[in-house]
């Protein structure tokens, strides 16, 4: 009965091999069909590997690039975003970033908050090491003939205070740019509204390219919050998340 097992072996080994030929194929074929301006197939090949969750900053810049080619300037930036999510290094990504939202019309600088944002990852990590250093260094701060005492009651303080800090950090930037709410316009002519209707009164405009975090959903409205901190109700198809 070897031979069966050998059998199973052999088809096991070939399932688990598809994906990853299939996955190396579908990117070199976009990449080749990018290079000969071919964009629409290289678009397609781009999207069957997100959609499979194969992600990586040069996937997604290289999609930006194809959306832009195809004229949709939207998609652009949210891919060249996402690129930059996962490699902030990536200069490529970032100087295109910048030359689409000037075509758009739409090259503010960012605010203090998004730069501080760009390094959520790190106050819960702070707030919890200075947590446990202040924690470890409260009892021999204020242990009696201790010659160390005057050193471990500076720990205490600089340690509590750097936590307090994270922590008021983490709570005000929240998942920052990593947001899994957090989405772009990526339509033009879109308005905040009062309401989920074409009819309803707009509370402000929002261009290609703008921040907005997504709150709910009704039918094909969605209510979110603006950067501006206006809330108000958009179109789901003018809007994307950022994190797929």
């Amino acid at each position: 009965m070897s031979w069966i097992r050998y059998f199973f072996v052999a088809i096991a080994y070939f399932a688990l091999s598809i994906p990853l030929t299939l996955g190396g194929t579908t990117w070199e074929t976009a990449n080749e069909a990018y290079q000969s301006g071919k964009y629409e197939e290289a678009k397609v090949d781009y999207l069957q590997l997100v959609h499979a969750g194969q992600y990586s900053a040069d996937l997604f810049y290289n999609l930006g690039n194809v959306w832009f080619k195809l004229g949709d300037q939207g998609r652009a930036i949210l891919n060249y975003q996402r690129a930059l999510l996962l490699n902030p290094g990536l200069d490529e990504a970032g100087s295109n970033l910048r030359a689409v939202l000037q075509i758009v019309g739409n090259d503010e600088q960012p605010t203090f908050r998004d730069r501080v944002g760009a390094y959520a990852d790190y106050f819960p990590l702070g707030a919890s090491i200075a947590f446990w250093i202040f924690a470890f260094s409260l009892f021999p701060a204020w242990r009696k003939h201790d010659r160390f005492n005057a050193f471990w009651r500076r720990l205490c303080i600089v340690a509590g205070f750097i936590f307090l800090c994270s922590a008021a950090a983490s709570v005000w930037i929240g998942s920052g740019a990593k947001d899994a709410n957090r989405a772009l316009i990526v339509d033009s002519a879109t308005d905040l509204k009062y309401g989920p209707a074409v009819s309803a009164r707009s509370v402000e405009s929002l261009q290609i390219g703008d921040e907005v975090q997504l709150l709910s959903e009704r039918g094909d409205w969605t209510f979110c919050r603006a950067s501006t901190g206006n809330l108000g109700w958009i179109l789901s198809r003018k809007s994307e998340r950022v994190i797929p």
